[in-house]
């Protein structure tokens, strides 16, 4: 269950033109899958794919970081007097380690794995919560007091592996389009506990969207563009629907769909600056075969970043990235913000990264 107050920084209009102009595109991830799918960085674009095949093998290194508001103990308290399971976390930090590999003139494949670590973690539903606002065992919450909230200090550990096969199936020297095929296998870590507590002396495991890994495979297919608006413009998006089978402890997160826009100036120089557009939209969770009702919702995020290209074969970036428009299910936290940082370098002496120059 994620959690959320309704964030309204910009008018709906402005958030329907944002998801317009982002249903070309992608964006951890995952406000929701932890560790989203597959990033640009290195060529036009820092976030979305595009369609530029890698013309020789790119090691890339990724740091996101995504930060959230919280509710207070008192509030997570009046949740669980309505009867509310809420939790939260306040920070998300994943680490990725991504390989571009060449596999024919117009196709290659990524592989890209993570370290997660989700930290400030809080819960008003689980044994050590229950057992204090419980005293006599009763079923009948008596001690309502905000001591009450369980608190764990983090959840770290390796998260799931993508395999992602781009294949361009178009190119006349101007524009490219790719096809991606993608499978998330869950390599990841979903065994974490709680902090051993003072009122049941144990610990328990943590609710599964506070897992660095999630337990299942998930299926990702879409489309991804590439191509030049003048001599000094190009365009990099793409469109990625992503389709979660069931994961551990009979969790399965809702179904989703990412977009991605990115416009990039005089790309070809030693300093790129990048304004994207980012959009997640998902479906609700489900667990134990019931939609969670605190979970799913849309995010568009704003994101200017820059590219800095240290020699013809290292390129490093990094952007910031503010959620324009959220509309979260249920009780969810907005997220405050994200950024990334990043490098890539591309082992054969090419360009760390799809390129442009066949579009010159």
């Amino acid at each position: 269950m994620k959690q959320s107050k309704h964030s309204q920084s910009l008018s709906k209009a402005v958030a329907l033109l944002a998801m317009g102009g982002a249903s070309l595109l992608l964006v951890h991830n995952t406000a929701f899958a932890h560790g989203e799918s597959i990033r640009g960085g290195g060529s036009g674009s820092i976030n979305a794919v595009g369609a530029g095949i890698v013309e020789d093998v790119v090691i890339g290194l990724r740091w996101d970081a995504r930060r959230y508001e919280l509710f207070s103990d008192q509030e997570m308290v009046d949740f669980r007097a309505r009867g509310e399971d809420v939790h939260q976390h306040s920070r998300e930090d994943a680490y990725f380690i991504q390989i571009g590999i060449p596999v024919a003139e117009d196709i290659d494949l990524a592989i890209m794995t993570q370290y997660n670590n989700f930290q400030g973690f809080k819960d008003n539903g689980d044994g050590q919560a229950m057992a204090c606002f419980d005293t006599n065992g009763d079923g009948i919450l008596d001690n309502l007091d905000p001591i009450c909230i369980s608190e764990t200090d983090e959840s770290p550990g390796w998260g799931d592996t993508l395999l992602m096969a781009r294949y361009r199936f178009y190119n006349d020297g101007n524009h490219q389009w790719a096809g991606l095929f993608g499978l998330l296998m869950p390599t990841g870590k979903f065994t974490n506990k709680t902090d051993k507590n003072r009122y049941t002396g144990q610990d328990e495991v943590l609710g599964t969207h506070n897992q660095p890994g999630s337990g299942a495979f998930t299926v990702q297919t879409g489309i991804a563009y590439s191509g030049h608006l003048t001599d000094k413009l190009a365009l990099d998006a793409d469109w990625i629907l992503r389709v979660n089978g069931p994961g551990a402890n009979n969790f399965r997160s809702g179904n989703s769909w990412q977009a991605d826009v990115a416009l990039s100036y005089n790309h070809h120089a030693w300093i790129t600056p990048v304004v994207e557009l980012n959009g997640i939209f998902a479906k609700k969770d489900n667990e134990d075969g019931e939609l969670k009702k605190n979970s799913g919702g849309d995010v568009v995020y704003f994101s200017p970043g820059i590219n800095f290209k240290l020699n013809r074969s290292i390129v490093a970036y990094g952007n910031f990235s503010y959620p324009v428009y959220q509309n979260l299910g249920g009780i969810s936290n907005d997220e405050k913000y994200r950024w990334s940082l990043g490098i890539s370098y591309a082992l054969g002496g090419g360009e760390a990264g799809p390129t442009h120059e066949h579009l010159d």
